[in-house]
């Protein structure tokens, strides 16, 4: 393997800079700390097999687990399972903790000059960063897809020569934008769709030209462009840092913004479909029926990311998450999209132009108000999604972009029937409980598995069908703890796994056991 080159990412980074605020700011491994809040968690752990770091793309797993690089997995003790010694749930689970590894540092497809990184598909010069697909270039990014040039960004498709920017679609030249959407440059803007050259935009749809939801003479525009980013410039190159759109919201937050009442997703019923989907699902997956959903919403909603509802500036229940860069965002700036919609006029009026980046971020602290409630595209019968593109009958989840049928998860893309699933789900059908996996089908407890079919409590799969409790392994069928079974042997290990997560499901109304915490105390 080549060796990691720092220096392309570097030299990318100072060229973002030049273009965004007009000149080099420094080095990238200055600004490592401000770029790596924007990051979704992850987990740093050490190889239990030569102690190096290990980068994972969750903070499920348990502290005591065995954690293995990708080079490590043929060192690893071969399995001592026997099906023969299987006699309960019991045996079977313990026989797992003794042969489990997790794995880190994953990369998949075609990947070149990658390093510290997990779960990277198709990535060029790419460093510190998880769950990326078709990036080039980038540093301290999670779950950014078909991008180029993007530093310090949590969650975003399609977006280019961008820095600390959160949700949105096909966008270029950002920093710190969110639930930006065909738009491209843009600085402290919330909320904009088909927009162009905006600094400090709230709630607009296709203007150009603005600061502070003021249109502005191109000329104008671009002088006042030029004195505010040479500020961020300043603020960036004497502190590390700039400030963000989190600490201009905080800003001006009222008292009670410390205390507000906030109450957790779902606060209404699910649609009849989503009920419907869950059941069916329930019974292709786990061999068994159940209704109705909200017996079920919060064993669902148990690893997902919180999604809350505050009183927003005008007394009614909006959106807020617990995604970085928004998470610190007080209830006085939030509000429904609906409302957001009525707010688009000037947020500072023109003598205040001319004020410098601190005095106007103030004034603007005073008057934006934004949402996190997003909806683009053809959406139907969706019911407490706080992010939802062009999908249908969805239910209390974040970002469900072209999907259908789901509910209770995060990050459902292109996919269906998606229950209880966290961080992103991506091409898959009917599964549940599940955790980042690629064009998977019917599968319950699955963490990090790509193309696979049928399988239960297993961790970095690969082209596997009916697989149970196993890990770090490709194209297995009919295997229990990484070991071929006759399918005789695999059906009575597959029903004892059935009936022990239905007798939990019907008992419970939850399983006590996962792929994160195989002893079931977690």
């Amino acid at each position: 393997m080549e060796k990691f080159n720092i220096a392309p990412i570097d030299t990318a980074w100072r060229g973002l800079c030049k273009l965004l605020f007009g000149r080099d700011v420094g080095g990238l491994m200055k600004f490592e700390p401000y770029l790596k809040e924007a990051m979704s968690p992850y987990l740093i752990a050490k190889s239990s097999i030569s102690g190096n770091s290990i980068f994972l793309s969750n903070k499920l797993y348990p502290a005591s687990a065995r954690f293995v690089l990708p080079d490590e997995i043929p060192r690893l003790p071969a399995s001592k399972f026997n099906p023969n010694d299987i006699k309960d749930i019991d045996s079977l689970f313990r026989a797992a903790e003794e042969n489990t590894a997790y794995c880190g540092n994953k990369v998949f497809g075609k990947n070149a000059n990658v390093d510290f990184v997990d779960n990277a598909l198709n990535c060029i010069d790419v460093y510190h960063s998880h769950n990326v697909r078709n990036v080039k270039k980038g540093a301290y990014i999670s779950y950014v897809r078909e991008s180029e040039c993007v530093f310090g960004i949590p969650a975003f498709p399609k977006i280019n020569y961008s820095m600390r920017c959160h949700e949105g679609i096909n966008v270029n030249r950002l920093f710190e934008s969110f639930y930006i959407t065909h738009s491209s440059d843009m600085y402290y803007s919330f909320n904009c769709t088909n927009c162009q050259d905006v600094i400090f935009g709230y709630n607009l749809r296709g203007k150009r030209h603005v600061i502070g939801n003021i249109e502005l003479p191109k000329d104008k525009y671009l002088s006042l462009k030029q004195k505010l980013t040479g500020e961020i410039a300043d603020e960036l190159e004497k502190k590390g840092r700039a400030r963000s759109t989190s600490d201009i919201a905080r800003m001006a937050a009222k008292e009670k913004d410390s205390e507000g009442d906030i109450k957790f997703i779902p606060t209404l019923p699910a649609p009849k479909a989503v009920d419907k989907a869950f059941t069916e699902t329930m019974k292709l997956v786990l061999g068994k029926e159940r209704a109705p959903i909200s017996d079920f919403v919060p064993y669902l909603q148990e690893r997902t990311m919180p999604i809350m509802k505050v009183k927003g500036r005008f007394g009614t229940w909006a959106f807020n998450s617990g995604w970085p860069l928004v998470k610190e965002i007080p209830p006085s700036w939030l509000c429904t999209l609906d409302e957001a919609m009525k707010q688009d006029k000037p947020v500072i009026t023109d003598a205040d132009l001319s004020l410098p980046l601190e005095k106007l971020s103030a004034i603007v602290s005073k008057n934006a108000v934004s949402t996190l409630d997003f909806v683009d595209g053809q959406c139907r019968d969706y019911v407490e999604v706080s992010q939802v593109i062009d999908s249908s009958e969805v239910y209390s989840s974040w970002d469900t972009t072209t999907s259908q049928r789901s509910a209770c998860s995060d990050g459902v893309i292109q996919s269906k029937y998606i229950f209880g699933c966290s961080l992103r789900q991506l091409d898959s059908e009917f599964s549940v409980k599940s955790c980042d996996i690629t064009v998977c089908k019917r599968c319950f407890e699955i963490d990090n598995c790509t193309n696979c079919s049928n399988c239960y409590f297993s961790h970095n799969l690969e082209g596997c069908e009916e697989c149970i409790l196993c890990s770090n392994v490709k194209g297995m069928r009919y295997a229990v703890l990484n070991k071929q079974l006759s399918r005789e042997d695999y059906a009575r290990i597959k029903k004892m796994v059935l009936d022990y997560v239905n007798a939990e499901l019907d008992k419970k109304k939850k399983c006590g056991r996962s792929i994160f915490a195989l002893t079931g105390k977690k």
